[in-house]
């Protein structure tokens, strides 16, 4: 039988909504992959062949995907079949992944902060406190202005960057960049991808130094054989090893 090609565009577009919501190695990935692709060509045909016709067209990619489930249904069935058969990361890569993600996150912090002290530097600001609100009142009208304007610009950014690495950044991906380079990611517990609200919650403790560590201490004494901290237990999350 015929594929026009509105019709494979159709059915990879399809596929490829449906293989996003599968967080496997490579090769598990690439079987699951060639199975959906046999699925939505297969189902394909019996529509056209429904209607008969020897040719496939774009109308029968979009039956077929009806009749079989939504893409983000068939993604996230494949990774609730996974579920029990991920390996869950320990402390130490976590850890691992936890310290390259605050050197990066302090990284961007002074890049970020950076405008501020050059201007303070250029301002010659003084060392003593006493003397910070004569220095700002020293200043010109202009570098008044600029300063404020620096401090507004400055500030939004700096909440943005740490509160969207881990909300955001985790929310969307699945995983911060330390995570990434540790072969980790954050699943929840049914295998499923997590979301924002998964993924601010599980980070919450992260900061506050009291409450990370005692999270710590929550997975190591109570949940070890879970390998889930406090928050992830809240959130109902996981990380998994996603290289074998």
């Amino acid at each position: 039988m015929k594929f026009s090609e509105d019709a494979k565009r159709e059915i990879e577009k399809n596929l490829g909504e449906a293989v996003r919501r599968i967080s496997l190695d490579s090769r598990e990935r690439t079987d699951i992959t060639s199975e959906l692709r046999s699925t939505y060509y297969e189902a394909a045909e019996d529509a056209a062949r429904a209607r008969g016709s020897d040719t496939v067209t774009a109308d029968d990619a979009r039956a077929a995907k009806a009749s079989i489930s939504s893409p983000r249904e068939t993604g996230d069935s494949f990774m609730e079949s996974y579920a029990t058969h991920l390996k869950r990361a320990g402390f130490w890569p976590r850890l691992a992944a936890f310290i390259i993600d605050c050197v990066i996150l302090g990284g961007l912090v002074f890049l970020i902060m950076t405008p501020i002290m050059a201007f303070i530097l250029f301002a010659g600001m003084p060392t003593e406190d006493a003397a910070n609100e004569a220095w700002f009142y020293s200043l010109s009208p202009a570098m008044e202005a600029l300063f404020i304007a620096t401090v507004l610009t400055v500030l939004p950014a700096f909440l943005i960057v740490i509160l969207g690495y881990y909300f955001v950044i985790e929310g969307h991906f699945g995983r911060t960049p330390g995570k990434y380079i540790m072969g980790l990611r954050v699943l929840k517990t049914d295998g499923t991808k997590i979301g924002y609200k998964e993924a601010i919650l599980r980070n919450l403790s992260k900061y506050n130094n009291v409450l990370i560590v005692v999270d710590v201490l929550i997975m190591l004494i109570f949940f070890y054989k879970e390998k889930q901290r406090g928050c992830d237990r809240i959130a109902n999350t996981m990380v998994v090893h996603t290289r074998r």
